[in-house]
């Protein structure tokens, strides 16, 4: 769930985008003190504090229930909040890409939804990969949602395994790819 939520509360970002450009206050910001940067930072800060704040909320209100199962040290801290973070400057990026590239607000909302519907419903947010068929489990290794929601498991349930190494280092190597598109595109956006 927490994964999920992060993954579907970056979508502000792409909306705040898309919302500043239909309403002019992209124009606006631009006329004032503030540059492009700027612009792009508030964004990054904004997904950064709602992927933390997010998953905090769902930490505590799902500790009750399962902390039998629940295996807090030292490393387990910082294994989710680095996950939050990643996974949502990852997808916040791919809202913003979305934003920016699409004119209507109808094909906007279909895209978005439609992108944010099959990274929920094709990973291991909701199921395992093992004992999937051979293609579905591909599908889920291919979904960078996959990569943040068993980081995040790894680190509530302290599985350490050679495999969430390697799934820290795809999510990051994602979400900094994504979000140097995400902005080179905003960076370029027309007023």
């Amino acid at each position: 769930m927490i994964g999920f939520n992060i993954m579907n509360s970056t979508l502000i970002s792409g909306i705040i985008i898309w919302n500043d450009r239909r309403h002019g206050m992209f124009e606006q910001i631009l006329v004032g003190p503030f540059t492009r940067a700027q612009y792009i930072l508030s964004n990054v800060y904004t997904i950064g504090i709602i992927g933390l704040v997010s998953a905090g909320l769902i930490t505590a209100i799902g500790y009750p229930i399962f902390f039998t199962s629940v295996q807090f040290s030292v490393l387990t801290i910082p294994l989710v909040v680095f996950a939050s973070m990643t996974g949502a400057i990852l997808f916040g990026s791919i809202a913003s890409i979305i934003s920016t590239r699409l004119k209507s607000s109808e094909g906007f909302n279909v895209v978005i939804n439609t992108v944010f519907l099959f990274f929920a419903f094709v990973s291991t947010a909701f199921y395992p990969a093992q004992g999937a068929p051979p293609i579905l489990a591909t599908a889920f290794y291919l979904n960078p949602l996959t990569y943040l929601v068993d980081v995040v498991r790894a680190g509530i349930f302290g599985n350490f395994t050679g495999t969430v190494g390697y799934e820290m280092v795809v999510l990051t190597v994602l979400a900094v790819v994504f979000f140097g598109i995400a902005t080179k595109l905003l960076s370029r956006l027309e007023i």
